[in-house]
């Protein structure tokens, strides 16, 4: 699998779980919260997510991978202002704003995986969502996330079965 093959997926998980939490909470409450959750984000120092060269293996991609991107986000149907939070997304931007080149094999698919993972969950701790509503938003957003690890592992050819 690519990274761009890879990017695709996230955003394709992140994009599911931004439209499971405007349906909960509704889009316009949704955007206050990712706005203020990237403002606090900012003031604390946002956590850079930690990318190892090592789980890639350099490779040449005749396509384009930027090309694929927009193509896969278009398809995803969001909202203007959804697909900006959808691009804005910290972790998406810690893969692409990284050395590495889109067209870059992954070699290590457990450690990306679990970064990617890794990187949702602290995203999701930043939004400013009621305490009353946080098990909620926690579920809602957690389902395309499962899915996402295990297509992922599985088109990489490992088990996708093990602690979520």
């Amino acid at each position: 699998m690519r990274l761009v093959d890879f990017l695709i997926r996230l955003l394709e998980a992140q994009a599911q779980t931004l439209q499971r939490l405007a349906a909960l909470f509704g889009e316009d409450i949704l955007l206050e919260m990712l706005e203020r959750g990237a403002e606090l984000d900012e003031e604390q120092g946002a956590t850079p997510l930690a990318i190892q060269k090592a789980w890639f293996q350099a490779a040449s991609s005749q396509s384009s991978p930027y090309a694929e991107l927009e193509g896969a986000v278009r398809d995803f149907k969001l909202s203007p202002v959804l697909q900006f939070h959808l691009w804005a997304y910290p972790v998406y931007r810690g893969f692409i704003e990284s050395e590495l080149e889109l067209g870059a094999r992954v070699t290590h698919p457990q450690a990306v995986v679990e970064a990617a993972m890794g990187g949702q969950k602290r995203w999701l701790q930043t939004l400013p969502i009621a305490t009353e509503f946080r098990n909620q938003a926690e579920r809602a957003a957690e389902v395309p996330w499962i899915r996402f690890r295990s297509l992922v592992l599985k088109d990489l050819g490992q088990r996708p079965i093990g602690v979520v």
